[in-house]
């Protein structure tokens, strides 16, 4: 019987068995170290390897009270030893070790005065692999080990704390990464793949995480981003560097792939260009084409159901992508500098897809079956520059414009069928909407920073305009077995918005511990929304239906003043401040000539704790308050039917949401031993959060209508720990990961509470030496729901994954990169509990002195079984989905790496 465990285990039994050809000799060094003044042996001084070529540090140890020390069971390599004491200077010392080669006896080592004059002085630095900088989490890159060729993304896979799921998209203890830099700037745009999926990891010095203040942000928007910072090193930034690729089955199938980036002194220029139609490089459909991507505005262009929208879970369908840019910086001037950049894209899918649905009542259920066919395609233009002028020694302007632009087409055919629990159908429909979208979003800013002489004292003023505009022209046509007629109609949808904000910031230190922040900002927003939907009638779109059409217009203004006080000493720091905030709103409905007023008064504390036991360990704690107002689609009154299953309504009465976060992070990284544990915990409890009410009539329409409610909370937590044995050879690392929601919404009037309990663990082996490396992997995931609606909705689902993978170097300049995932799902509903194993290979060859020419045969998904599928629960529903995807293709791929260095890139010069 075939199994796919046993495939798996194979796969790693033959690459372990093809690795002990090549098990490297040990090496053994031992000494004695004595003062140079009185001769004497010398207790307690450290000796340590590091190795030369990725400056790891292998093995460490104290002398006796002989002075005696010994190092044991080193693989062989070329390693600087170096003994170090308090009260004296350093003594280094260069050993190549090899097959012959191995036992080093270095007898006495004096070590010199601790401060002697020299002709000349070489410094040797060895940052920790892991530490914080104030609030900045560094990794150092050369600290981590990775293979010949790898890019930024496989680097970051490595560094403890970070995880990069299938998609590209990095978490950090976590929480998901907003925002991608290269030396603190934006590397084509908003798209963090470019430079996580093509800069070689051996450019980077260090990856630096941090939090920084939204100043792009809206009213509605979040007020920090996460940030990762990829800090290039200083021979990165001469000369030029850079990839092409292609890849084709000469059939169907390609990829194509081109970066070059070319630096001189301040100037800096990269341009990139992919196309493919391939999983393997497909962007993510909602980074791309989700509209109004920096400035909270998506749901107002996208939840009317006649825009192009997907879910972020959604990875199914047939894509095909073209993406290019470029990115030019330069110092014009020694007060002038400017970066400009500028992104096209075009993607399309196709994608096909099976929906089974459980609905739950307070007295009765039913299921509905939907399948759905669409083709969704879009274009996008993004052009940025900034320009930075520093005005004097104390004081600089930034001026700032961005544009996206953005063309979108979306056609489908859904059909439905909806049924008793029996079986028994009830109701059939089918509906086939299509659409065109063009919009954009031009955000302009600017802002004065002015310093003093006064360490840390510091004022910043910024103002920004931000204009949306979102046009869109499309047709629904739907048939359903409980009406006598069918459903013919054209829809249009204008929306206009337009943002003005100010703030002031002033930073006054009292003392070098002790500093205070006063901040004031308001904003004004004003925005339009005019729906119209024609029915046809007497051969054209000429009847107007008043119950689908509506203008609607909201007037914002938004104002914050707040002040915040910050105590830093060595060990800790604490931070605690408030903003006292008043929110107007005027809603307008153009067609009633009715209007709604409302001003809601709030005061937003916010407090960070962080206590710091070393460099590499560390606590904090965060409570902050933030708000969410409503979108221009919530708020007006019309009913949209687009889905004609679904009818949403607006609801001009709702009020801003006022939630509080409680977060506490927890870290420890041991520097010899390299075993290291991340923690992070929180909670969030929303008051006047939004929520739906929900009714169905005889036949299941639903009917839905957004509204304020009180008990929505939820908390989550997360703990990966590494534990490296053998010389770190082997590295194992178990994580484990929960979220429990509690959300209420009304089901025909009545209150319906759902808890969902997600607990995750996994585990992750890594066996790594210079030839081969191998990753172990398990998973489980478990889901608990429960309504207070109908217990018969309580249900537990949960899903298994298995997963291994191997990179293996022959002699010759031959690799294999193998790797398996096994997945099976539990307690879905008929025909949805699947098992799949995905199994894709790679064979590589390099050629040039460089090895910077790379061929390659590769297949993926082997056995031909990949498919997409996950289970989502909204209110009272239950959904299982299943969607197509790319399955079995072959590839040969040709690649060449350059760099003006002559160096063999993926390496460390």
């Amino acid at each position: 019987m075939y199994s796919p465990r046993l495939s798996i285990l194979f796969m790693l039994f033959f690459a372990l068995l093809m690795h002990s050809q090549t098990h490297a000799q040990q090496m053994n060094i031992s000494g004695t170290v004595q003062d140079t003044t009185e001769q004497k042996p010398l207790q307690n001084a450290v000796a340590m390897t590091v190795r030369l070529s990725d400056s790891l540090l292998t093995r460490f140890t104290r002398t006796d009270a002989n002075g005696y020390f010994k190092l044991d069971s080193i693989p062989a390599d070329t390693y600087q030893v170096i003994i170090s004491h308090p009260r004296f200077g350093d003594q280094t010392i260069i050993l190549l070790g090899s097959k012959d080669n191995y036992t080093f006896d270095l007898q006495k080592i004096v070590l010199p005065p601790k401060s002697i004059t020299l002709n000349e002085v070489t410094v040797f630095g060895y940052a920790d692999p892991v530490y914080y900088k104030g609030d900045t989490l560094i990794y150092t890159a050369d600290s981590f080990k990775v293979k010949q060729n790898a890019v930024v993304e496989d680097l970051l896979k490595k560094l403890p704390g970070i995880k990069v799921d299938a998609d590209g998209k990095i978490f950090s203890q976590g929480k998901a990464v907003d925002q991608v830099l290269v030396d603190g700037d934006e590397f084509f745009g908003s798209d963090p793949t470019t430079a996580t999926k093509n800069l070689a990891a051996s450019s980077v010095e260090s990856v630096q995480v941090y939090d920084k203040k939204n100043e792009d942000a809206s009213s509605d928007d979040k007020e920090t981003l996460k940030v990762m910072d990829l800090k290039l090193k200083d021979d990165a930034k001469k000369g030029y560097f850079g990839k092409v690729s292609g890849a084709s089955d000469f059939q169907k199938y390609y990829e194509g792939e081109l970066l070059g980036n070319y630096f001189k002194g301040k100037r800096k220029l990269s341009v990139f260009s992919l196309a493919s139609n391939t999983p393997k490089s497909r962007f993510d459909w909602n980074e791309m084409w989700k509209y109004n991507i920096d400035d909270g505005m998506t749901r107002e262009y996208t939840d009317d159901g006649m825009m192009t929208t997907w879910n972020s879970e959604d990875d199914g369908g047939i894509p095909r992508t073209f993406k290019s840019g470029f990115y030019y910086a330069d110092q014009l001037s020694k007060k002038t500098k400017v970066t400009l950049n500028y992104t096209y894209a075009n993607a399309l899918a196709d994608v096909h897809s099976e929906t089974r649905s459980q609905y739950f009542l307070s007295d009765t259920s039913y299921k509905s079956t939907q399948f759905m066919d669409s083709h969704k395609s879009g274009e996008k233009h993004a052009p940025n520059i900034t320009i930075i002028q520093t005005i004097d020694s104390l004081t600089e302007l930034e001026v700032s414009s961005k544009l996206k632009y953005n063309e979108g087409n979306k056609y489908s055919f859904e059909y439905d069928t909806l049924s008793t629990n029996s079986d028994s159908i009830t109701r059939t429909t089918s509906v086939n909407p299509s659409s065109t979208t063009n919009n954009y979003d031009w955000t302009n800013s600017a802002k004065v920073t002015r310093n003093f002489k006064k360490k840390e004292r510091k004022l910043v003023v910024n103002y920004t305009i931000g204009l949306v505009n979102a046009d869109t022209k499309g047709f629904l046509r739907s048939n359903d077995s409980s009406l006598p007629v069918n459903t013919d109609q054209e829809k249009t949808a204008v929306s206009d918005k337009q943002t003005h904000s100010a703030a002031v910031t002033y930073t006054e230190p009292f003392s070098k511990k002790f500093k205070m922040e006063l901040s004031y900002d308001m904003s004004y927003s004003k925005g339009k929304q005019t729906k119209k939907t024609f029915d046809y009638f007497n051969g054209g779109y000429n009847s107007e239906n008043g119950v689908y059409s509506n203008s609607f217009s909201t007037l914002r203004t938004i104002n914050r003043a707040g002040a915040k006080l910050s105590y830093e000493v060595k060990k800790y720091s604490l931070s605690l401040g408030a903003r006292v905030r008043q929110v107007y709103a005027n809603n307008h409905n153009l067609v009633s000539d009715s209007t709604l007023s409302q001003t809601v008064n709030n005061i937003l504390p916010y407090l960070t704790y962080r206590y710091k036991f070393s460099d590499n360990k560390q606590l904090t704690l965060r409570y902050t308050t933030n708000s969410g107002q409503p979108d221009l689609n919530q708020l007006q009154p019309v009913p949209d039917n687009s889905n004609p299953n679904y009818i949403v309504n607006g609801n001009p009465n709702l009020l801003p949401t006022y939630s509080h976060n409680f977060n506490l992070d927890f870290y420890t990284w041991a520097l010899i031993s390299g075993r290291h544990l991340w923690s992070s915990i929180g909670y969030t409890t929303t008051q006047h959060g939004f929520a739906n009410d929900i009714s169905y009539d005889s036949v299941g329409k639903t009917t839905s209508t957004p509204l304020n409610t009180e008990g929505n909370y939820n908390a989550y937590g997360y703990m990966g720990f590494g534990f490296p044995i053998l010389e770190k050879i082997v590295e194992f690392n178990p994580g484990f990961n929960f979220q429990y929601n509690n959300n209420v919404s009304y089901i025909n009037s009545l209150k319906n509470t759902t808890k969902n309990f997600s607990p995750n663990a996994e585990i992750d082996i890594q066996i790594e030496t210079d030839t081969i490396e191998i990753h172990l992997g398990g998973s489980l995931n478990y889901n608990s729901v429960s309504s207070t609606l109908n217990t018969k909705s309580d249900q537990t689902y949960y899903s298994t994954g298995y997963s291994a993978s191997v990179n293996f170097t022959f002699p010759g300049k031959f690799r294999i990169e193998t790797d398996a995932s096994f997945n099976k799902t539990y307690g879905r509903e008929d025909n949805y509990n699947i098992q799949y194993l995905i199994w894709n290979a790679s064979l590589y060859k390099t050629f040039l002195k460089n090895e910077n020419l790379i061929l390659s045969v590769g297949v993926n998904d082997l056995l031909n079984q990949n498919i997409s599928t996950y289970r989502d629960t909204q209110d009272n529903v239950t959904s299982d989905v299943k969607s197509n995807v790319i399955g079995r293709y072959f590839l040969f791929k040709i690649q060449f790496k350059f760099n003006s260095n002559k160096e063999k890139d993926g390496e460390d010069e």
